[in-house]
This record gives structure tokens, C-alpha cells and sequence, in this order.
């Protein structure tokens, strides 16, 4: 065999060795890109949502559910087609209403309407580990300021059609319109992996950590949790309203 044919033998394997690393780098690119796709509103009008402070059900005193409020109220910002009023206003309407916490329903959507907001974000802080690697576990429950209630005769202010008050979430336990929750922990290599790829998105290359820093501040760390929480929450509304809209397609015409 001549140097030439040689040579075009080694093309040949390393041509076909690229080929069959196309479609896996094209599948991290794919998954990469979902991880960081750009959060949408499920509403086709634009809606502005509030998140209150957040409740600390974990056992360790120095989590602060204000600093965590904050943070979820700028991830939410993020979300194209939907605006977030600074938690601080969110405590002005609590002072306005005299209440030192959101401890019903109706509170939160009572708070939502006397601050202006479509619908209130309210929380729990489930599990706390700042320490590398990290842990966070939240819960999300999403309040329309004027659900429809049993016996009402409103229709929801979010969405473009009316619907019974069970497809609200309301008449059974008077529920969330949604919700999330969620424990993530870096310690799990599939967690590690989706963090990355976020991370990748939002750091300077060149920084000393790179990416690891959402591995060792905790507020970045919990910007990561917030947009997982966030995206959940987005996904059943998304699903409540397409429900709704078919409920309403299928009524007789008046």
C-alpha cells in the first residue's frame, strides 16, 4: 500500500469518526438549548405576577426568605410576557393590610389585588445546604388575583376564556392554580450536569470558576433552582389554559 492510500485511509476513519459524533454533540446542543430556551408566558396578553417572602421550613435560622423572594421575583422578570413587582411592594401591601404573613387562599389573593398584581407567587424554602456542593428545595403555588370561586360570577382575569371553577384549581380544598416543588442537590451527577449547562450560559468564560461558581454562592445557585421551579410552573399553566380553552371550544354556541 502506497503513502498516498495510506494517507486517504486515514481521511476516511476520521471523516466517518465525525460523523458519528455529529448527532451526539447535536443532542447536547438540543439539550443544552432547553435548558437554557428563554422562558415564555403561557398568556397571550402580558400578566404581572408578585412573589411574597418566603416561608423557612427547614430548620436552619439564617435562610432568609426575603433574599430568596428577590431572587425568584428576577428570575420571573426573565419570563417574556410577564412582568414582577419588586418584593418590597409586596410588603407594602402586607403592612397595608396589617398581616405579618399569607397564611390562606383568599390572603393571597387579596394581597395580589391591593398590590396590582395578576397573580402572587407564594413559597417555602423545603431544604437548605449553602455548603459545596449545595442544596436548595423550594415550593412554588401560583394565586390568580380573581380566580373565579364557586358561586362567582367572574371570570378569570388571566386567559381569554371562561371556564367552571374546578379547572381553576378552587371548589376542592380551594388549591394553588399551580404549582411546583422541587429538591435539588449538586451532589446528584444529573443535577450537576443540568446546573453546567445553565451556568454556561449566564458566566464569563475567562472568570476563575467559570461555571463552578453556582456551585459555591448560594445565590447564584438558587437563581439556577428558581428557573427549574419557574419552568415547571410555566408548563401547567400552559397546560391549565389549554384546558380551559378547550372546555370553552366544546360549549354549545348561546
Amino acid at each position: 500500500m502506497t503513502s498516498m492510500q495510506i494517507m486517504t485511509n486515514r481521511c476516511r476513519l476520521i471523516a466517518a469518526a465525525l460523523l458519528c459524533l455529529l448527532p451526539l454533540a447535536a443532542g447536547c446542543m438540543r439539550k443544552q438549548t432547553m435548558i437554557n430556551a428563554p422562558l415564555l408566558s403561557p398568556y397571550r396578553e402580558p400578566v404581572t405576577w408578585a412573589v411574597a417572602p418566603l416561608a423557612n421550613e427547614t430548620g436552619v435560622s439564617t435562610v432568609d426568605g426575603l433574599a430568596m423572594a428577590d431572587i425568584i421575583a428576577h428570575e420571573v422578570q426573565n419570563i417574556h410576557g410577564i412582568d414582577a413587582l419588586p418584593v418590597q411592594r409586596v410588603l407594602d401591601g402586607m403592612r397595608a393590610m396589617d398581616i405579618g404573613s399569607i397564611d390562606s387562599p383568599a390572603t393571597a389573593r387579596s394581597l395580589a389585588r391591593v398590590i396590582g398584581a395578576d397573580a402572587i407567587i407564594i413559597g417555602s424554602i423545603t431544604a437548605y445546604d449553602p455548603y459545596k456542593p449545595p442544596m436548595l428545595g423550594l415550593t412554588l403555588q401560583l394565586y390568580h388575583a380573581n380566580a373565579m370561586q364557586p358561586g362567582d360570577d367572574v371570570i378569570d382575569q388571566i386567559g381569554t376564556a371562561a371556564s367552571d371553577a374546578s379547572l381553576h384549581g378552587f371548589g376542592e380544598g380551594d388549591r394553588p392554580i399551580s404549582s411546583a416543588a422541587a429538591v435539588l442537590d449538586a451532589a446528584d451527577n444529573g443535577v450537576r450536569l443540568s446546573l453546567e449547562q445553565f451556568a454556561r450560559g449566564r458566566t464569563e468564560s475567562d472568570s476563575a470558576l467559570n461555571w463552578e461558581r453556582y456551585l459555591v454562592v448560594m445565590d447564584l445557585y438558587t437563581q439556577y433552582v428558581a428557573d427549574r421551579l419557574l419552568r415547571d410552573l410555566l408548563r401547567e399553566e400552559r397546560t391549565r389554559n389549554n384546558q380551559r380553552l378547550a372546555t370553552a371550544n366544546q360549549r354549545p354556541a348561546p
